[in-house]
Order: C-alpha cells, then structure tokens, then sequence
C-alpha cells in the first residue's frame, strides 16, 4: 500500500523552531484570523520586510546590469511569480474545499492555500546570487575547479559538503536564508511555517540526489536537521533517508508544484516581455504566436483592439500576456486535478506547467522555448555572454578571498594581515566559530556574504579586494 499525505498535517500552521509553539492552527470558516491575520500572513510579512528580500530588488533576474528600468529584476519576477501563486493555491484550495470527500481540514478557507503559496513563492529566489544564473554556474565552475585540484580537499570536507558546493543551488540557499540567516539567526531564520516550508522546498533532498536529478537540490548539509524536521512534520513521503551519512530524500509538498508552475508560467512569458524591451526580439512575437490559440478568450474589443495600428505594441502585449497568464493558470490547475492522486502518494515526477494537453496555451510557450534559435536570443546574446565573462572573473575573485581566509581561520595559524582585513570586510564573525576545525562549517558564512551581495556590491567588493577602488 501506498503512502500517502494527508492535509491536515500539510497545512498544520506550526511553526518551524518557535518558541511559541502552535498556538492556533487554522483560520476558522468565519475567516477570523489571530490578531487580524492568519498565520500564513505572518509568513509573507516576514519574507517582505527581510533583507534578503529587500535585496532582491538589485539582484539579475536574466540580462545582466541593464540599465532599462522595464526590465525584470528578481524583486519584480518574485512579485508578479506570488502573484500568479496566489490565484493558483486560491482555486486548488477551492476545489479541494468543494471535493465530495472535503480534502481540506474543517474550518480551514480556501483562500488560505493562496496565502501558503504567494508566501513560498515570495522567497523561491531568496537566496539566489547577484548577477542571475550566472553567478550560480561560475560557483559551481570554481569549486569544481578548485575542490577536484587535489586530495587535500577529501580529507577536509565530506562528500556530501563537496557536492554541496561543486552542484551550488541558489534553491538550497533560499531555505538556509529562511532557516538559518534572517532574524533569528542560527535559531530558526524567520520561523516560517511548516507549511509554507514545504511549499518552498522545491527539490527535497540534499545534494547527494542532485545529480541524478537535473544537478537541483534544496538543502545544504547545514540545513539537514533542518529538512528532516520540516519534513516530519509535514508527513511529507520519505523516498530515501540515511542518517549516519546526512543523506534525505523526500517527496514535495503538493503545493511546491504550484510554485514551481507559478515561476514556469512567470519567466517563460515575462522572460520574452523583457527580450522585446531589449529590442532582442520582434515586438509582435507575443501576437504572432498566440493570438489564435487566445481567440475564443477575447472580446470583440479586445480583438478590434489588437488589430489596431494606432496602439502600441506595448499595450497589446500587455493584453496578450494577461490572457496568456489566465489559460495558463487554467491549465496547470487542470493538471493538478488531474494528477492528484499520484500527488498526495508522492509519485508524481515531473511539472504540472509540462502535463498540460494538446494545443494549450502551456504547450505552446513550451514548444515556442523549444526552439533554439529562441533560447540562444534571449539567454545567450552577445551582450549577455560578454558579461558573464565579467560575473566568473568577479566570483572568482570572491571565493578565492573566501577560500584562503577560511582555511587560515580552520588551520588556527597566525593569521595574515590580508585574512584579517577579509574577516572585517564581510563582517565575518569568526568567535561565533571559536573552536571549530570543520572548513565547511567556517566557510558557509563567506558564502552566506556572497551570495547575499546585490549585482552592484559585488561588483564594488571585487574593485576593492583587486585594489582598484571606486
């Protein structure tokens, strides 16, 4: 017989590490909430006015240091993916509510599952670093470079902390940020709850599993007790669990798909927004592709207004995208009915934005990324390439600084006067670390500094480590 999860242990509001404990669990059918919110709302609030979150808004989403204002940065992705997320948990939650078997537990509102997933798709790019996803290529590139340069490196770090850094994810740092880093720090990070979580959790497992799956992980062995707790708590399926060697696997909370389908729907559509503000693209790609597919959802005026010479092509854009955006929605709902099922039993491989069928909306912007003509203008444009020449040479300066003070930190040695400048620099706090000789453990601080840095700031810190000043 199959596992298989149940929602009121998915949606219990206990909170991760509080000291509080689980003081109200539900909202209650009337909609009355603890002090005026529930308890997922306490969740979007503190990922809100965190730092880390602030920082975002200075952060790469795709075209690196662009200079035009319209283009997405992960602040904005970030927003607009919570917003997308909302209106999926919120009619999921519907349709679980309404279910003959009433899913959901009693007094719990369907609204309430829109709060989980806005909250958890507010933090998916958290703990992304500056400079997009070419900061996380050049940090696996480097350590791979660095770590596999001679034995030394197996005596001081375990297997699972070398994977953790050669297959570095910005998904395993988002759940350190929320764990760990911000606010009550090394005591819980913001003491989300459970549920919002697991809805984070996009890929359950330590990086032991990364490779066998598409090189994604969302935990760092500093955050395994961490992932067991969450995990446990949530009834999550466990696929694989070795303790003596910090090694977990588990199915995802069922609205992690919801998160990730929010974030496919967002880049895949926004991402081409963006390439035709950069001229990369033609102005009209949105209409020439999907307008066929979108007519049975159009007004009379919204047709006559699409066919229009004298509106703008931004303005018709905007209209072909919010339509995009609703089948969309539609659809990944529809997949999620659908496959239910092998859901709850933690069976369900893949995404719901790919299970959608036929001549959907989903199934042509995936054919449409398909192409690579496509994918090469928008993700590797001279411009970009260029400048991901620049982020490698930049990370490369961070981590080797790091790296170097670090193991003068581990190997207890006179400190040189360059490590003691670092330890300034990044505000590393090396008495929180007294005693340690783990170079993991001393160096996941570093990281922490790093990739919390805004596009801006690493640029400035690496100007200053190379002594060219402003």
């Amino acid at each position: 017989m199959c596992q298989r999860m149940n929602w009121a242990r998915l949606l219990s509001a206990k909170r991760f590490r509080s000291s509080h404990g689980n003081t109200r669990s539900q909202d209650t059918e009337s909609g009355d909430k603890q002090n005026g919110r529930s308890q997922f709302e306490k969740d979007l609030d503190r990922i809100t006015f965190s730092s880390s979150f602030r920082r975002l808004g200075r952060k790469t989403q795709v075209h690196l240091l662009s200079e035009n204002d319209q283009i997405h940065t992960r602040l904005s992705h970030s927003l607009e993916v919570a917003c997308v997320g909302r209106s999926l948990g919120t009619k999921v939650g519907h349709w679980l509510k309404t279910r003959e078997e009433g899913s959901l537990p009693n007094g719990f509102l369907y609204s309430t599952v829109g709060e989980i997933v806005q909250a958890a798709c507010l933090a998916h790019d958290i703990g992304n670093p500056p400079f997009g996803h070419a900061a996380e290529d050049a940090i696996r590139e480097w350590f791979k470079e660095r770590l596999g340069s001679g034995p030394e490196w197996q005596e001081r770090l375990t297997e699972g902390e070398i994977t953790d850094l050669q297959d570095f994810d910005g998904n395993a740092m988002a759940f350190r940020v929320v764990t760990y880093k911000e606010f009550h720090v090394g005591q819980g990070g913001m003491r989300l709850t459970y549920p919002t979580l697991g809805a984070l959790l996009k890929y359950p497992w330590t990086s032991h599993f990364a490779r066998s799956r598409k090189n994604k992980f969302s935990c760092f062995q500093t955050e395994y007790d961490h992932l067991c707790e969450v995990a446990a708590g949530l009834g999550l399926v466990e696929k694989e669990q070795q303790r003596s060697e910090r090694k977990a696997e588990y199915a995802r909370h069922p609205l992690a798909y919801l998160v990730e389908a929010a974030d496919d729907i967002c880049y895949r559509v926004l991402d081409i927004e963006d390439a035709i503000e950069l001229r990369l693209l033609s102005e009209t790609i949105l209409y020439d592709q999907f307008h066929q597919l979108l007519d049975a959802d159009l007004s009379d005026e919204q047709r006559h207004l699409l066919g229009d010479s004298s509106i703008s092509p931004h303005t018709k854009n905007g209209l072909v995208r919010g339509k995009m955006v609703d089948r969309m929605i539609a659809e990944v709902v529809a997949a999620f009915k659908e496959h239910y099922e092998t859901i709850m039993e933690g069976r369900f491989e893949g995404s719901l934005f790919d299970k959608a069928h036929g001549d959907s909306i989903c199934s042509a912007v995936a054919n449409l990324y398909g192409k690579e003509a496509l994918c090469r203008t928008i993700y590797q444009n001279q411009r970009n390439v260029c400048l991901e020449l620049g982020v490698y040479s930049v990370l490369h300066t961070l981590l080797e600084t790091s790296v170097d003070a670090a193991c003068e930190l581990v190997d207890g040695t006179k400190r040189s006067y360059k490590t003691e400048i670092i330890q300034r620099f990044f505000k590393y706090n090396h008495a929180t670390q007294a005693g340690r000789k783990d170079l993991y453990q001393v160096l996941m601080p570093f990281l922490d500094y790093i990739t919390g840095m805004t596009d801006e700031y690493a640029t400035f810190v690496n100007k200053q480590l190379l002594g060219l000043g402003n």
